[in-house]
């Protein structure tokens, strides 16, 4: 694709008061600077990383779009900066301090939309529909602002026989938005949606294990595994395993336990709920009612924060943030989290069946570079396996894979090649700089022999027509709440997400039987083992490690950050509230 994404016109008309005009003239600038680079792309000029990012910077600065609505333009919002750097270090942002207010209309501008977005819990996918779910559903356990499981649907929890049967006691007087009250058949049904050789759903790998879901009582579930799992706690968090009545199955009219009603869903565009009243929360769902509209456009999403036309918006871009940050009108929210970014290599394609092949694309690319240039601090630097720094289970004794052309061109040589060519399949919904990364790849991976291409997918229909089924990705994973619930996600040979195709039985059996230990300790010992196989063996490049940058108008107050995921995970319409 040669030029630049543009939101749909469906998506702005669901914004009422939304600039057409400002986003048109931006969308239209970053479409005439992608023709030239192109351009030369196709004739094989070389631009040097520094031009690169000089170019990107440019582009980047002319893609800011400063809202019509108060006449301010780029100069007069610098001369605003100084004061608003006072008023913003001076003030807490986000209202900790201040009681919740009840009423008002939230309104949410988020990327990740496509026309295959749907409600259904089996196919969860993209910022959109999870967002707009977790309004409307509830899952058994969440995750608190600590990292740790708490009590949602499921009031209490016991594990016993080993960690192969866990007992939940379900919370008592919860009502479906239809009006039935929530029992353990719902739970039966919900989990049973997941489980079995037929299920299509994108988490069965997380519950391959279950043997049985049992409805003990009305208010008590039990769950039989198959073998023990110390983690089942964090795995009934996973926004897949949401809640709905017994036998429902109308996606498009979604019902659930959750702080909103569902009043219009469009793939891709927009969708509606209004506050349920019998919400079993007092403390939250505070808004009466959420819109929340698809803007996958970077630049778009700015300008309707700035000119008020949504409150909250997500993915804001590195370059950006600091700019925003001094606007007066708004404030970040920057969220430490697991997000990392990833370029899968499907394991039974060629050329990347050569492990050699494999290792001289992870020492061709340059990570420090990506994290500097791209990323503007934003991040830090991966080491080609998906847990983090910050994670109990984190490995910290893998040596980290540097940039070493002359090693690249090595492997390559033992893969009996002396050149290489090969696609690389980037679209901006893959993750923010997914396509300035396969730029700044292609530029360093030359001087080893390889020349990469880059094939500019749309952003809609990434997920669906371009993830899992080219050779080589761009991809992103927002990490999971346990490295057991990561490896079983995405790296185990039966996982439906698991991007590369790649099959370790060695892999899998270790990761079965550390399910087996009562030992945390033990367990982490086999989760450094199995972080050093897929760094030497999975072919995926990991280069990064990302935060979650999220923005919301000052109006916006208890806009907290929740380590799981980016908006609160998820959980940003239940839980702000509007001043006055």
């Amino acid at each position: 694709m040669g030029r630049a994404v543009r939101p749909s016109r469906r998506s702005l008309g669901a914004l009422e008061s939304f600039s057409r005009a400002s986003v048109r003239r931006a969308g239209a600038r970053a479409e005439r600077r992608s023709r030239p680079a192109a351009a030369a792309a196709a004739a094989g000029r070389q631009r040097s990383p520094w031009r690169l990012l000089k170019q990107w910077e440019n582009d980047m600065n002319d893609k800011i779009v400063f809202s019509s609505l108060d006449s301010i333009n780029r100069r007069s919002f610098i001369k605003t900066a100084a004061a608003a750097a006072f008023a913003t270090a001076a003030f807490p942002r986000g209202g900790l301090a201040e009681a919740p207010r009840k009423g008002g209309a939230l309104r949410l501008g988020l990327n990740g939309g496509s026309s295959a977005d749907t409600l259904d819990p089996t196919q969860l996918i993209g910022t959109f529909s999870i967002n707009v779910s977790r309004q409307v559903y509830n899952t058994l356990v969440e995750i608190g602002d600590d990292g740790k499981p708490a009590p949602e649907l499921a009031a209490s929890w016991e594990a016993g026989d080993g960690n192969k049967r866990w007992v939940l006691n379900l919370r008592p007087g919860v009502q479906f938005h239809n009006g039935k009250t929530f029992d353990a058949e719902d739970v039966k049904y919900s989990l049973g949606l997941h489980i079995g050789d037929k299920t299509k759903s994108k988490a069965k790998g997380l519950v391959a294990d279950v043997a049985e879901v049992r409805a003990v009582s009305p208010s008590q579930v039990e769950i039989v595994l198959k073998s023990p799992n110390p983690d089942m706690d964090y795995v009934l968090s996973d926004l897949h395993f949401a809640m709905v009545p017994a036998g429902f199955a109308d996606w498009s009219k979604a019902v659930g336990t959750g702080p909103f009603k569902l009043t219009a869903f469009q793939p891709g565009v927009r969708a509606t709920a209004a506050r349920n009243e019998a919400y079993w929360r007092s403390d939250r769902g505070h808004v009466d009612t959420v819109e929340t509209v698809v803007i996958n456009d970077a630049t778009a999403r700015v300008s309707a924060l700035q000119g008020g036309s949504v409150h909250i918006v997500n993915g804001i871009g590195y370059k950006i943030a600091p700019l925003l940050k001094k606007d007066p009108r708004a404030y970040l929210l920057v969220t430490e989290g697991k997000q990392h970014f990833s370029l899968p290599m499907d394991a039974t394609k060629e050329p990347f069946t050569n492990p050699d092949v494999v290792l001289a694309l992870k020492h061709a690319i340059d990570r420090e570079q990506m994290v500097k240039l791209l990323m503007a601090g934003y991040g830090r630097v991966g080491n080609d396996h998906p847990i983090a720094a910050s994670d109990p289970s984190f490995n910290p004794n893998i040596a980290q894979r540097a940039y070493d052309p002359d090693k690249a061109r090595f492997h390559l040589k033992k893969a009996g090649k002396s050149e290489l060519a090969l696609e690389l399949h980037a679209a901006p919904v893959a993750f923010e700089q997914a396509v300035n990364t396969a730029e700044l790849f292609a530029q360093s991976a030359k001087p080893a022999g390889i020349t990469i291409s880059i094939k500019r997918e749309p952003d809609d229909g990434y997920w669906s027509d371009v993830w899992l089924k080219k050779p080589w990705v761009a991809s992103f994973w927002a990490g999971r709440p346990s490295a057991s619930m990561m490896f079983s996600s995405v790296y185990a040979s039966g996982a439906p997400w698991n991007e590369t195709h790649w099959k370790n039985e060695s892999f899998d059996r270790k990761l079965t039987e550390s399910r087996s230990f009562a030992d945390p300790a033990k367990r982490r010992e086999v989760y450094f083992e199995l972080q050093q196989m897929i760094h030497d063996d999975c072919p995926t490049i990991i280069p990064a490690f990302a935060s979650w940058i999220d923005a919301a108008r000052q109006e916006v107050k208890g806009f907290v950050p929740n380590p799981n995921f980016l908006l609160s995970d998820h959980r940003a319409a239940e839980r702000v509230w509007l001043s006055a």
